[in-house]
């Protein structure tokens, strides 16, 4: 994982304060064993790697989520309403979260507000 300082850091130059932000990491995996079987019952032999994403959240006080990624600068910030999470071609990457959201809040995981979101990720193209 990045230093987690610096990920604070440009956390607060994108959104003006890191105060009570919340980080999360998943880490990348490396199947050693049963490439692809594992969704289909088969057995696997994965193994965690240091590298992965990480993401830095914090809670609004509106229904705002804007997203920003260090890896897709040149995207800047994308907003979305919570109340709005379809797919939009121009929203790009932002669509995979987007998704991920609205499949909790259908689960009856509903969100009261918004959030502003960082995120950075290290594993190798």
């Amino acid at each position: 994982m990045e230093n987690l300082e610096m990920l604070k850091q440009e956390f607060e130059k994108i959104y003006g304060d890191s105060k009570n932000v919340r980080v999360f990491f998943a880490p990348g995996r490396v199947n050693l064993i049963g490439e692809h079987t594992d969704y289909n019952g088969g057995h696997v032999f994965p193994c965690a790697l240091d590298v992965g994403t990480t993401a830095l959240v914090k809670t609004r006080e509106d229904h705002l989520i804007r997203f920003y990624s260090m890896n897709f600068v040149e995207k800047g910030i994308v907003e979305v309403n919570l109340d709005e999470l379809v797919y939009k071609e121009s929203d790009n990457w932002v669509n995979y979260p987007k998704g991920v959201i609205d499949v909790f809040q259908k689960a009856g995981h509903k969100l009261t507000s918004g959030l502003d979101v960082l995120y950075f990720g290290n594993i190798p193209n």
